[in-house]
C-alpha cells in the first residue's frame, strides 16, 4: 500500500467553530499549502512578510494538500502567494484561531498500490471501525522529535543531561531525515566539541546554542536554554505522546478480546477487531490524560497503566519536569479520549490504480475530532 504518493492523495481541511465577520480584533486567514509543514510556513511569514504573533489550531505536515486557518491580531494583508502555499484573508473575528475553536478535520485520502488482499482488508474492516472505533494512538508525526533508536530529548532534559539533549537534537539523524540532513547531522556528531566547526554545520535554529558553547564550552545548561521554545514544547509533547501510547497498549492488553500487533518506529501498537459490550462501554468513556505532575485519572486502571510505563522509565508523574525553568514550558496534563469513532467514514470501490499498474486504489473520506490521526485510522483499516 502507498499513502501520500502525491500531495493531492491526502487532502485535509480544518473545520472551525469561529464566527467570521467584517470587523473584529483578529484577521483570520485560510492557508492552502503543499510541501510545507505548518511551522515552516509560519516562520516564513514572520521572516519574509513581517507577520508576527500568528496563531493556529493545529499542525499539518508537508506531504499533504491541506487547508487550515491562522489568525493575526489586528488587520493584516489581504493575500500572500508563495510557491506551494497561499494565504488569503477569510474574515475578521473577535477571538484568535486556536485549539479551542477547532471542531476537527475532514479528510479525503487515496490509498494506492493495493493488492487484492489489502483492498479487501480495508473494506472488511470498515464496518467494524464504524461501530467500535479505533485506539486513539499518537502516530509517528507527533513523535518526530525522538531520534530513531536513540530516545527522547525531553527524557534527557528531565535528567539534566543537557549535553546529551543538545547532541541528540543537533547531531543524531532520524529515520525521517532526508539524505542531506543525515549527512549534516553525522558531521555534527563526528565533530561534537569543536564548536566553531559545529557552528558552520548547525541549522539556523541551533546556532544560538552553539554560539553560547563557543563562548563557554562546558556550559551545556545555558546552551539548552537557547533551544527555541517551540521546539522544547515539541520535545515534551513527543515524550508525553509515547508514554500515553504505551499506557493505552497496556490497557488494551488487559481486555478479554483478541488483539493484533503492529510494529512502528517507537514500539508496538495493539488493535482490536471487535469489543464485547462491557469493554466497548469502558473504552468509549475512557479519557487518559497526557502525563504530567497535575494529571488526574478518573480511571484507576488507566492510572495503574501509566504508572507501569513511568516505572519502566524510572520516573513518576511528579518527576515529569525539565531541569530548566522556562515560563509556560512544562508537561501539561490535557485529556485525550482512548478510542475515536470516525464520522462519515466511507470508502469507494477498489479500482485499477493509474499510477501503479496491476494494483488497486480506493478513496476514503471521513471526519476526525481534534488530535486524532488519519494515518492511525488507516493503519487500523489496512491490518491484514
Amino acid at each position: 500500500m502507498k499513502l501520500k504518493a502525491r500531495p493531492e492523495d491526502f487532502r485535509v481541511e480544518e473545520r472551525l467553530k469561529l464566527r467570521l465577520k467584517r470587523a473584529g480584533a483578529f484577521s483570520v486567514y485560510r492557508l492552502e499549502k503543499r510541501f510545507w509543514n505548518t511551522l515552516d510556513v509560519i516562520d516564513h511569514l514572520e521572516q519574509c512578510h513581517g507577520l508576527r504573533r500568528l496563531s493556529r489550531a493545529g499542525l499539518k505536515d508537508r506531504y499533504a494538500q491541506s487547508v487550515q486557518y491562522l489568525s493575526l491580531p489586528g488587520r493584516g494583508p489581504r493575500q500572500i502567494i508563495e510557491k506551494n502555499y497561499t494565504l488569503r484573508l477569510a474574515g475578521m473575528a473577535d477571538e484568535p484561531v486556536s485549539r479551542d475553536v477547532l471542531l476537527g478535520n475532514s479528510f479525503r485520502v487515496t490509498l494506492r498500490a493495493l493488492t487484492d488482499d489489502e483492498a479487501s482488508a480495508v473494506l472488511t474492516a470498515l464496518p467494524r471501525v464504524n461501530r467500535f472505533g479505533f485506539p486513539n494512538y499518537y502516530d509517528e508525526q507527533r513523535l518526530g522529535s525522538a531520534r530513531h533508536g536513540q530516545g527522547f530529548i525531553a527524557r534527557r532534559l528531565i535528567a539534566g543531561h543537557f549535553n546529551g539533549a543538545l547532541r541528540l537534537w543537533l547531531g543524531t539523524p532520524s529515520a525521517a531525515d532526508d539524505p542531506q540532513t543525515r549527512r549534516r547531522k553525522a558531521a555534527i556528531e563526528e565533530h561534537w566539541g569543536d564548536w566553531p566547526r559545529i557552528l558552520e554545520l548547525a541549522p539556523p535554529e541551533g546556532r544560538p546554542a552553539i554560539r553560547q558553547l563557543c563562548t563557554k564550552p562546558r556550559d551545556f545548561k545555558a546552551a539548552a536554554y537557547l533551544i527555541p521554545r517551540t521546539l522544547l514544547e515539541l520535545f515534551i509533547n513527543a515524550y508525553q505522546a509515547w508514554l500515553w501510547n504505551e499506557a493505552l497498549a497496556i490497557l488494551l492488553a488487559d481486555l478479554k478480546v483478541p488483539l493484533r500487533q503492529l510494529e512502528y518506529s517507537h514500539g508496538t501498537l495493539t488493535f482490536y477487531d471487535e469489543l464485547n459490550p462491557t469493554d466497548a462501554k469502558f473504552l468509549s468513556r475512557l479519557v487518559i490524560p497526557a502525563p504530567g505532575p497535575d494529571a488526574e485519572f478518573a480511571s484507576e486502571r488507566a492510572a495503574r497503566a501509566m504508572g507501569q510505563v513511568l516505572a519502566r522509565e524510572g520516573l513518576s508523574l511528579d518527576q515529569l519536569e525539565l531541569k530548566m525553568r522556562i515560563r509556560g514550558v512544562f508537561f501539561k496534563a490535557y485529556p485525550r479520549k482512548a478510542v475515536v469513532v470516525p464520522e462519515h467514514l466511507k470508502a469507494s470501490a477498489a479500482e485499477p490504480d493509474d499510477l501503479y499498474p496491476g494494483r488497486k486504489k480506493l478513496v476514503l473520506s471521513f471526519f476526525l475530532p481534534p488530535g486524532a490521526y488519519a494515518t492511525m485510522l488507516i493503519k487500523r483499516l489496512s491490518l491484514l
